[in-house]
């Protein structure tokens, strides 16, 4: 075994195509970048060191950054280094393969195991998995046969290489792990994975940044005061759901326009790197329902702004067509926010239905926009959920994710 803190396992973790250090929001990045800066960072705590490998999309091949001391991030070359849509990847994974191998044999690095992320990541731990021969580790964080079930209009669907592969690396891992057990139930049921080789490890959220804050102090530094605010938060893709969120608002308003007098739509994030011109829709589609004073875009943010725009709103609309566990419905609620999103993935594992927000079935905008105003309406209501949600976001922290993911890790390398 590779001599590492306090000889506990190392882990090459393999993130191909968007970067942990690459702001949320824009092109590919989202909750998975989240999830691996925050499970990285703390595994050194737990005695594990990490080297995450990802593609380089701009400055220095093989180029090292340090997230902390027994953290580090590696840059490897695979095709050019700049952003490129994610289904010319495949064709560049041999060249991340050896990129990977070069980096460990010029630096002596050894792994005792491969954790990848995404199914891209996958091919190339299950190859890694082979030559170094340790075991792998896999989480997907969305699955291409879910996503196919529930596509938008006119949205493409995944195609067969990626679903081949996903399967390809379920059947090689001897770990899987699940954010939910809605994702656990797909991965059995599409994909036929061995339930004893699932776990379920749930997200967390970092509640020194995600926490209650007085909502007009929130509004008045963001520049929003004497407005209420519903808010969207997320990449602009058609499967995020932000046209059905613009919909629901041109709704409710056209319903109660004295309750929505003062309501502004917010929609922070970026358009992935292969729909550059969803802007440009969402803002016909706002100017079309005769809305567009009331709908506001803003680029994506960092955490700390982040948390202002979530305590500053009266509601977070998470309408996705799909969502593996739901990471915006949790922040949200976290700083004290109710949620009104599609019951869809693991989104009732987030939203307690009644309880910190509403669950919707199905992607109507009319009852979406029946469960904001509901919101709206009540004051009362309002509180209530804000608190209710903010106490049940506690059971779910990034310190409880890494303790779940050391100990998968303490298992796969003892077996």
């Amino acid at each position: 075994m590779a001599q590492t803190l306090s000889d506990e396992p190392r882990a090459a973790i393999l993130s191909v195509h968007t970067s942990p250090i690459d702001q949320p929001g824009t092109g590919d990045s989202g909750g998975m970048n989240v999830y691996i800066r925050s499970v990285a960072t703390r595994l050194e705590q737990r005695g594990i060191d990490v080297d995450l490998f990802t593609r380089c999309r701009g400055g220095v091949d093989h180029e090292t950054k340090h997230l902390t001391k027994h953290a580090h991030v590696v840059s490897i070359k695979a095709g050019p280094c700049e952003p490129i849509p994610k289904n010319e990847l495949p064709r560049y994974l041999p060249e991340f393969l050896g990129g990977v191998m070069r980096h460990a044999k010029m630096n002596d690095r050894t792994y005792d195991l491969v954790h990848s992320h995404y199914w891209l990541s996958g091919w190339v731990g299950n190859a890694l998995r082979d030559l170094w021969g340790v075991p792998l580790v896999s989480s997907f964080h969305t699955l291409g046969k879910v996503k196919n079930y529930s596509l938008a209009p006119g949205e493409r669907p995944e195609p067969a290489v990626r679903i081949d592969g996903e399967a390809r690396v379920i059947e090689a891992s001897e770990r899987i792990l699940a954010a939910t057990p809605a994702e656990a139930s797909q991965l059995v049921g599409l994909y036929r994975a061995a339930p004893e080789h699932i776990r379920l490890v749930p997200p967390g959220v970092d509640h020194t940044v995600f926490t209650p804050r007085d909502r007009d102090d929130a509004r008045s530094r963001l520049y929003l005061s004497g407005l209420r605010m519903a808010l969207f938060v997320g990449r602009l893709q058609a499967h995020k759901g932000p046209d059905i969120a613009i919909r629901a608002i041109a709704d409710a308003i056209g319903r109660d326009p004295e309750t929505t007098r003062d309501l502004q739509l917010a929609i922070v994030g970026g358009p992935s790197g292969h729909e550059i011109g969803e802007v440009d829709r969402l803002i016909d589609l706002t100017t079309s329902l005769g809305i567009a004073d009331r709908v506001v875009f803003y680029p994506p943010q960092p955490q700390e702004r982040l948390a202002d725009f979530y305590a500053a709103a009266d509601v977070v609309l998470v309408p996705s067509r799909s969502e593996s566990f739901g990471l915006v419905a949790l922040e949200a609620q976290a700083c004290g926010t109710p949620v009104v999103a599609a019951r869809v993935g693991g989104l009732p594992f987030v939203v307690d239905d009644g309880t910190t927000g509403f669950l919707v079935d199905g992607h109507d905008p009319k009852a979406h926009a029946a469960r904001v105003l509901d919101v709206l309406r009540d004051a009362e209501l309002q509180a209530r959920f804000g608190v209710e949600a903010a106490y049940r976001a506690l059971r779910f922290t990034w310190d409880g994710t890494a303790d779940e993911v050391a100990r998968v890790y303490r298992d796969v390398v003892s077996a």
